[in-house]
């Protein structure tokens, strides 16, 4: 367990002049108020706190940050509130702790909601003040620590949002060696059983291992002595998940695994990690395509090294590292090496580095559902891979299997929204190639472009996914608004009052337009409340037509409704003739419900044989499974054939499909198939009235689509 004083002598070490008061004011105001309070594992709780600011403390942060650690959980979990940090701590303390504090006041539809609200909460903080997160980070490693002493299910569950979470913002912001201990700790409670198959592995080879890093330590560090180098050289065992990770995607055993000893070299600055690299490749064999210079081109989270493989003593593969002091701060503690103690502003290159704080802060703004940004928040937090360049020469990063509409909406939402297609080396390119490193892309559009739908299948940034469902939102918001006036004025024919869209638990006369549009709400709730509150009598708004002199639908089949002024709603089969042929007209798709004892009228054609008692066999099938005749005709065929064309009346599709297959079984019949379109003409309107009630109209797809679809059908 920490202690105080070993905290503030960590901050003196690397900042003589801070503000130790601070801190152990801070102390004693959550000691005090975690007074009688204990953990899971019967410490008394300010342990974690004291946990946290000592975390904060190796990475070397400032006071302000250290005491926003002691003091993280004092308003969530104790009779503090906010308004005492700030008088006692200040304003600047008091929004960091709240940035920290989970959401508990309010109601929430699921966990999963929660988890993301809390989240966002966390993320728009982070967006005016990084050290939010480093805190949030910090209370994390701590509670990692400490799963042995809650039950296995929630050691789990927390582990696996640690891996999809806190991880990737860990390597996000480059603090190496949180990352690496969660996933070790994390690793262990998912996949326990893989977690000790490993570290059983390793026991075996411990000691080889051992010998062989204090032998190449002692070799490289002469070597680059004779060179005239000051080097610090540090070997190392890869941290257990990497190399889980490593027989998991390369499917390969532990003994396939080469390069478990991995050597850092840390020289004075750049040009020296060069010159070493070359000492380096003179003494062993580099392994072919095993060099990466991350020096040149920076890791997204600001990490630079050069990476290379060789070929070590026994022919063992050794990866080796090399990189200056200040990247090797950097590599360590990320982001948080670069936080100026004295309040001083980050350089431009540190800000740059912090756009994904930015683009994340925009994910949430646009994401109307809490699953939906959570999504994208786990897709933009993982490893960035594949560098690419614009014309101009301007590098991006982007997810390895990224396409050129990635990069388009990278540079900028217009220029993605508006891609025809894009050069990859010069070279015309496909919208779905995936891009690899050192590509150079240049983007066509068009003015007339818009974004498809179809983008969202192998777009990979959570940006490009985030921009185009944006653009369908907002249109399709308009359109539904466009369909929900139009059912307003052909179904009530005056404007619905406010107490009629208080009724329908509206906010507004737009939010009813886009409900109705939409299809949230159906149009048996807009009749009902308009009868009750406009006093209209619904038999005048209740006549419905049914295609009645063409296509004869029933529900559940594939229909488009359109509103008929001072008739109500008329529905047609979807490849009806009458509605190929007035395509111009407003029409919308429809969720048709049947309703409980409802018949409704189609056709239906059976080819038999001329045997005597044929009509009687079919007809009488037909009464036997519960459905009318309400026409017939019968017509003679050359060849003894004898078509029968009978207008029934059936309750669905279900009930019209039992008697298909009855009539189909009876001898004689050589055929039998449904009518939907004009080759039947009934001798009399079907007259049904009383319909309405059992639909339930929704505008599944935007009016103008649909009139589109049409158009394309009937050209």
């Amino acid at each position: 367990m920490s202690r105080i004083f070993e905290i503030t002598e960590k901050i003196r070490d690397y900042a003589p002049k801070a503000d130790i008061d601070l801190v152990n004011r801070a102390y004693v105001f959550a000691a005090q108020a975690h007074a009688e309070q204990r953990r899971s594992s019967g410490e008394l709780y300010i342990t974690h706190p004291l946990s946290v600011a000592s975390i904060l403390a190796d990475l070397r942060l400032d006071t302000t940050t250290i005491a926003t650690g002691l003091l993280h959980d004092t308003v969530e979990d104790t009779h503090v509130s906010m308004d005492d940090i700030e008088t006692r701590f200040g304003s600047e303390i008091a929004y960091l702790v709240n940035g920290v504090t989970k959401i508990g006041q309010f109601h929430f539809e699921s966990s999963d909601h929660k988890k993301a609200e809390n989240f966002r909460k966390m993320i728009i903080a982070t967006a005016q003040d990084l050290r939010v997160l480093l805190v949030k980070l910090a209370d994390r490693m701590h509670n990692m620590r400490t799963l042995n002493f809650v039950s296995t299910e929630k050691a789990k569950r927390v582990s696996q949002e640690t891996m999809e979470l806190y991880i990737p913002l860990a390597h996000r912001l480059g603090i190496h060696w949180i990352k690496q201990e969660m996933e070790d700790i994390a690793f262990s409670h998912i996949e326990p059983e893989s977690y000790q198959h490993i570290v059983d592995l390793l026991k075996g080879k411990l000691e080889f291992f051992q010998e062989t890093q204090v032998k190449l330590e002692h070799i490289l560090q002469e070597a680059m002595a004779r060179q005239g180098f000051q080097t610090k050289v540090q070997g190392r065992m890869k941290h257990l998940y990497s190399l889980y990770q490593k027989m998991q995607h390369k499917q390969v055993s532990f003994d396939e695994i080469y390069d478990i000893v991995a050597f850092r070299l840390i020289v004075d600055d750049s040009s020296t990690c060069y010159q070493a690299l070359g000492v380096i490749h003179s003494l062993y064999r580099p392994v072919p395509g095993r060099f990466k210079d991350y020096i040149a081109l920076p890791k997204p989270n600001g990490y630079q090294s050069l990476h290379t493989s060789i070929m070590g003593p026994e022919n063992h593969r050794i990866e080796v590292q090399i990189r200056s002091q200040a990247m090797h701060q950097h590599a360590e503690d990320g982001i948080a090496a670069h936080w100026i103690y004295k309040g001083k502003q980050s350089s431009p290159q540190e800000q740059e580095r912090l756009l994904w704080i930015k683009q994340l802060t925009e994910l949430l703004q646009e994401s109307e559902n809490p699953t939906e940004f959570m999504e994208s928040v786990r897709l933009d937090l993982f490893i960035q891979e594949v560098y690419v360049f614009s014309r101009d020469g301007d590098i991006y990063a982007l997810p390895r299997g990224a396409r050129p509409l990635d990069f388009a909406y990278a540079v900028h939402t217009d220029l993605g929204h508006h891609c025809i297609g894009a050069r990859i080396n010069g070279i015309m390119g496909d919208l779905q190639t995936k891009l690899r490193n050192g590509d150079q892309i240049e983007v066509l559009t068009s003015p007339d472009q818009e974004p498809s739908r179809n983008w969202l299948r192998y777009v990979k940034t959570p940006k490009a996914r985030q921009a185009i469902r944006h653009y369908y939102r907002r249109q399709d918001s308009y359109i539904s608004r466009r369909m929900g006036q139009k059912i307003i004025q052909e179904v009530l024919g005056t404007p619905p009052t406010p107490k009629l869209i208080e009724t329908l638990h509206c906010n507004s006369l737009e939010d009813l337009e886009i409900k109705l549009g939409q299809g949230d709400l159906n149009v048996d709730s807009l009749l009902e409340q308009a009868e009750h509150t406009l006093r209209l009598p619904l038999h005048s708004l209740q006549h419905i037509q049914y295609g009645a002199d063409c296509c004869h639908p029933i529900p559940g089949d594939a229909v488009l409704a359109r509103m008929v002024k001072k008739r109500g709603m008329e529905l047609h089969y979807r490849d009806c003739p009458y509605v190929l042929n007035n395509h111009e007209q407003a029409w919308l798709e429809a969720d048709w419900h049947a309703k409980p004892k409802q018949l409704y009228p189609t056709a239906i054609e059976v080819h038999t044989e001329d045997l005597r008692g044929m009509l009687s066999h079919v007809t009488g099938l037909i009464a036997k499974l519960e459905a009318n005749i309400n026409d017939l005709n019968l017509e003679q065929r050359a060849g003894e054939m004898t078509h029968i064309h009978i207008l029934i009346l059936v309750s669905d599709r279900i009930h019209l499909a039992k008697i298909l297959r009855g009539i189909r079984l009876i001898d004689g019949v050589i055929k039998v198939k449904r009518k939907n379109h004009r080759e039947l003409t009934p001798h009399r309107s079907t007259g049904i009235g009383d319909a309405v009630k059992g639909m339930i109209a929704k505008g599944r797809r935007s009016l103008l689509q649909s009139t589109k679809k049409i158009r394309g059908k009937s050209s």
